[in-house]
């Protein structure tokens, strides 16, 4: 696994997530992780496509209005 794929990403993020913590108590670290791939991975696609929300949409297998108020959401 290179260090550069996804998992291993993921992983490296939230062992500094966690080391950061110092003692704290963890939450809401699934929402945080989806939100971050989520908002990456729709930018990249919307990017890839110029924009075309039709095609985008198409491209992630989610409706237009869905794929709407995820740029909203993430200002995007």
């Amino acid at each position: 696994m290179s260090s550069t794929d996804l998992p291993a990403c993921i992983n490296a993020k939230l062992t500094r997530y966690f080391k950061q913590l110092d003692g704290e108590q963890a939450s809401g670290v699934h929402k945080m992780v989806i939100n971050d791939v989520e908002s990456v991975v729709i930018k990249f696609v919307l990017d890839f496509v110029k924009n075309n929300q039709s095609e985008a949409s198409r491209i992630l297998s989610i409706n237009r209005g869905t794929l709407k108020k995820k740029i909203q959401q993430y200002k995007l």
